[in-house]
C-alpha cells in the first residue's frame, strides 16, 4: 500500500472541499491549516467559508460541517458533524 505525503493530502483535501462548495451553491470554502491533525490513520483538514475566514463574522460561517479525512493511502472521507471526529473515525 502506498502512504502519500502531507501535501497530497492537502490537494486531495482542496479538492474535495471544492466539491462541496460547489454543491452548496457557489462560494468558496478554505481549509483552516492551523487546525489540521495528524491523526495516524491520516490527516483531519477542518475547512469554513472563505467569507468567514476573512471576516471572523459568525453570521459567515458554515454550520453542519464535518471535517474532511484523507487517509494516508490517499482516501477521502467527509465525516459527519453530528457526532465528534473521534467517533466518526471510529466508523472507518
Amino acid at each position: 500500500m502506498d502512504t502519500i505525503t502531507l501535501e497530497a493530502a492537502l490537494e486531495i483535501a482542496r479538492r474535495e472541499i471544492d466539491l462541496l462548495a460547489a454543491a452548496a451553491g457557489g462560494g468558496t470554502f478554505e481549509l483552516l491549516p492551523e487546525a489540521t491533525m495528524d491523526v495516524g490513520r491520516g490527516w483531519l483538514f477542518f475547512y469554513n467559508s472563505s467569507e468567514f475566514v476573512r471576516s471572523g463574522n459568525p453570521s459567515d460561517q458554515l454550520a453542519g460541517n464535518g471535517p474532511v479525512f484523507v487517509m494516508r493511502d490517499g482516501r477521502v472521507h467527509r465525516l459527519p458533524s453530528w457526532v465528534s471526529w473521534e467517533q466518526a473515525l471510529k466508523q472507518i
